[in-house]
């Protein structure tokens, strides 16, 4: 089983040590290691690049670690075991890469209006490996049976409703919608590599 699934494991491994470092399987991320790792577009444009990386192996702590975890070994074990390392690296690292650069050219207009949403979304420095996982779930729902396609559209309703929640409220000072924009930008974004990928 081990040598079906690497990568996953591999990463599982990196977001355990990480998570203990950061503190987050006790509690929230600690402030000095999130200022460091997390990720913002201000930061990447100010050269910060290495963010890229570094945002995807910390999680904002407490149960969202837990949570990550569960759906990392879960949605990325379940693709590597099905579709091959190869196929599943590139989805997981494609997808975040691309997620980030799609809402960069998303958030830099809305910052520039000054606008209280552009402005958090400019500068809140998210983490979290899920523009990943997520983009991995639109991986692996494509090419479902017929009633196994009420699936995605399930879950891009469900996406779509949590980013008008966060949208409307801002809760965690923006963070939260950081994140919900990620996600519903992943997942699609899954769904449209996954021919590709059938073809890598």
């Amino acid at each position: 089983m081990p040598s079906r699934l690497p990568f996953t494991l591999a990463m599982l491994t990196a977001l355990i040590g990480f998570g203990i470092y950061g503190e987050t399987h006790v509690g929230p991320l600690h402030p000095n290691v999130h200022h460091v790792v997390g990720y913002s577009p201000r930061l990447l444009l100010d050269g910060e690049v290495h963010r890229l990386l570094t945002s995807l192996f910390f999680t904002a702590g407490g149960w969202k670690f837990y949570v990550s975890l569960l759906m990392f070994g879960g949605v990325v074990g379940w693709m590597e075991w099905f579709r091959g390392t190869y196929r599943t690296m590139l989805a997981f690292f494609g997808c975040h890469l691309l997620t980030l650069l799609v809402m960069l050219g998303i958030i830099l207009p809305l910052a520039a209006t000054e606008s209280l949403h552009g402005t958090l979304l400019y500068s809140v420095r998210d983490v979290g490996p899920s523009a990943g996982y997520y983009g991995c779930l639109g991986c692996i729902t494509v090419g479902a049976s017929a009633r196994g396609r009420l699936v995605p559209i399930g879950i891009v309703v469900l996406l779509l409703a949590r980013l008008a929640h966060s949208g409307l409220l801002l809760p965690q000072q923006g963070l939260a919608l950081a994140a919900d924009v990620a996600h519903a930008i992943a997942f699609p974004l899954g769904m449209i590599g996954s021919a590709w990928l059938r073809r890598s």
